[in-house]
């Protein structure tokens, strides 16, 4: 069975982050007087010069590593890294930020995202320092994708959003409608798609205001997305056919089109037109492999993830599975989540060590202090319950396990005369073990809630006196702290490592019927097993009812279940 969503999943989500990036870098390029290739000799020629100014120099370096950046990205590094050192040498800060905000989209590229991300924030504190907005809000845009790459779209979208504000003060039409793409992106990230649909619209409508076809394309490739991830598949042809007759006629963004035809292959499957749907991937694949640009891998990704589907619906089992074999192996070169907390970590840091100055600059104002201990009171002592009650749990849960596996090997000892009564006895066991499961899930989507809730109370909560903005500003960190934690949602991971120790056999038997589940599907099985309900779910796992919803539906498609069929019955039959 096909997922519906399965073209936009996360690794795939930074197709359209390096699709943007690649319509940014060609509108700047095409406003050259001649071709880049001849100019990119030329200042190397020039470079060569030993009586070349300083200024002139960084200049030149910068012009070069920007251009390099998305084919010869290592190549583009060095020459960056050239131009800060010399910007630092000569005291001019402007060169030094665009050295800095070229380094760290080098190494976004390269996906290095703590390198990246340590670049962006002093290209961003540089920037604050001389009070330029538009390097401000590129610093905000490199910000927004680094998060939308490593999958934290509460961030990404705060930076995406704060670039915006600053496009629309400075009056930059184009970046305004890539600005708004970005956001789009980002809400299609947190899978809200009748949000990140309106804002493809505006971001569409400026585009053709403005008479920009690469964010015009690239509008209509993210509008039949999201209609990918609605069902929609023949509207989605419809826009993805739009995006490639823009494309067609720029030959420079070969890419480009392969992402869309990747995406209107997904399309075709979905309608089960599976001849043209190979055709279509095959004429990617060639645009991809004849590619010279670093982020081809991401294309390929997407592809391969396609084509398996394709042959899974064809029934080709051996080249479904060889597909999914290679799209496994690029996507371990692309991101992984220890870099994603790392990434996060580093913006915790950064913030924590910005926020620290603060207070040392408000430690004479007796007022704020006593508010400051009083709430850091409160955060301490929910902190002190929830850990207190999770420690509980947890230390219940070991208890139990340690129970069960006591029991399944004294079961093993046991005579064949006494295995009926004892069968019966486990059966027991696990019913109670099922239970505390269950407990334990209510008990993460309690402290979820609880969170979510405690959050809600600080944001409404009205700060006065002279530390207003201060007060603030601590209260986001704390808010944003609370939201991290949320999103790990290590709790749940350990809820769902329980499950999987305790139910192997349950979990081994679906898959001897049903191979193709995934893991986040069995997962799903086992939470409808334990009779959790669909606001449990959804809390259990951080995501909408609706989300819950639909992954329930699909399911029961999956299973082939009739409308009066009961999936909990069905699942309790493994």
């Amino acid at each position: 069975m096909l997922n519906s969503s399965a073209a936009i999943s996360n690794p795939f989500r930074r197709i359209a982050r390096c699709i943007t990036l690649f319509i940014t870098g060609c509108t700047i390029l095409l406003s050259l007087a001649y071709p880049q290739a001849k100019k990119i000799d030329s200042i190397r020629e020039l470079l060569k010069s030993s009586g070349l100014p300083d200024s002139q120099r960084i200049a030149h370096l910068n012009q070069l590593a920007f251009w390099l950046n998305r084919d010869s990205t290592n190549e583009a590094l060095v020459y960056a890294n050239e131009a800060y050192l010399l910007a630092l040498k000569t005291g001019n800060k402007p060169a030094q930020i665009t050295s800095l905000l070229n380094l760290s989209e080098g190494y976004l590229y390269n996906d290095s995202y703590e390198q990246s991300l340590e670049y962006a924030f002093t290209t961003l504190d540089l920037s604050r320092s001389l009070s330029s907005d538009p390097d401000i809000a590129n610093a905000y845009t490199n910000l927004g994708w680094i998060f939308y790459d490593t999958e934290n779209g509460n961030y990404a979208l705060q930076y995406h959003r704060n670039a915006l504000e600053l496009y629309q003060k400075t009056g930059i039409k184009a970046k305004q409608a890539t600005a708004l793409n970005a956001i789009g992106l980002v809400f299609q990230l947190k899978n809200e798609y009748d949000s990140a649909r309106k804002y493809f619209d505006q971001s569409l409508q400026m585009a053709q205001a403005e008479n920009l076809p690469g964010t015009i394309s690239a509008a209509y490739n993210n509008i039949g997305i999201c209609e990918n991830a609605r069902g929609r598949y023949t509207e989605a042809v419809n826009f993805f056919r739009k995006a490639l007759e823009i494309e067609s006629k720029r030959p420079d963004a070969p890419l480009s089109q392969a992402e869309t035809l990747n995406q209107m292959a997904y399309s075709m499957v979905m309608l089960k037109n599976y001849p043209e749907a190979e055709a279509i991937l095959k004429q990617s694949r060639t645009l991809i492999e004849n590619a010279s640009s670093n982020t081809k891998k991401e294309k390929l990704l997407d592809n391969l993830n396609i084509s398996s589907q394709l042959y899974q619906a064809l029934g080709n089992y051996k080249q479904a599975f060889t597909d999914l074999q290679e799209y496994t192996n690029v996507r371990n070169q692309i991101v992984t989540r220890n870099k994603s907390d790392a990434v996060a970590a580093l913006k915790t840091k950064k913030e924590t060590q910005e926020k620290e100055t603060e207070l040392k600059e408000l430690a004479a104002e007796k007022q704020l202090r006593a508010f400051q201990r009083n709430v850091l009171a409160l955060c301490i002592v929910l902190i002190i319950i929830i850990g207190l009650l999770f420690y509980s749990k947890l230390k219940q849960k070991q208890r139990k396990e340690k129970e069960l596996e006591e029991i399944k090997q004294a079961l093993i000892r046991k005579d064949l005369d006494n295995t009926l009564l004892e069968k019966a006895a486990l059966q027991d066991k696990l019913k109670y073990k099922d239970a505390e499961l269950k407990n334990y899930a209510l008990f993460i989507s309690q402290r979820n809630e609880l969170v979510r809730s405690f959050i809600d109370d600080l944001s409404d909560l009205k700060l006065e006196g002279d530390g207003k903005k201060e007060s603030q500003t601590r209260f986001n960190k704390m808010m944003q702290k609370f939201q991290h934690d949320l999103d790990i949602n290590k709790e749940a991971q350990d809820f769902n490592l329980s499950v999987d120790e305790i139910h192997k056999d349950f979990f081994f038997n679906l898959l001897q019927k049903y191979p193709e589940l995934t893991e986040n599907e069995r997962r799903l099985c086992a939470q409808i097993r334990l009779n959790l309900s669909i606001k449990d779910i959804a809390s259990l796992n951080n995501i909408s009812v609706k989300s819950a919803e639909m992954a329930r539906y699909r399911l029961r498609k999956q299973f082939s279940l009739e409308h009066g069929d009961n999936l909990n019955d069905f699942l309790k039959q493994f």
